[in-house]
């Protein structure tokens, strides 16, 4: 069964004026998401680290099956050539 992480929002100065006690809140599991203003203008989420998702292996489509092979520098373009382009 998935743990279930709690989210609590803080606007920054109580953030900071609590920081000591958020500490040992975020040990305890729960995530801090702070916002500053009256609008509520997202500044970051603090919490344990999350591992991230592993990126998902790309398939190449059609090439694939073309024997054609692609490699990062053919993704490579100089400024002239992207002007070329009309990029």
């Amino acid at each position: 069964m998935k743990k279930c992480t709690m989210t609590v929002t803080m606007h920054i100065g109580e953030f900071k004026a609590r920081f000591s006690e958020v500490v040992e809140m975020i040990k305890g599991g729960v995530v801090i998401k702070v916002v500053k203003g009256k609008s509520g203008q997202l500044v970051g989420y603090f919490g344990k680290e999350m591992k991230p998702a592993k990126p998902k292996k790309r398939k190449l489509g059609f090439f694939k099956d073309q024997g054609i092979e692609i490699s990062k520098s053919d993704m490579e373009w100089t400024d002239e050539e992207l002007s070329e382009m009309g990029i």
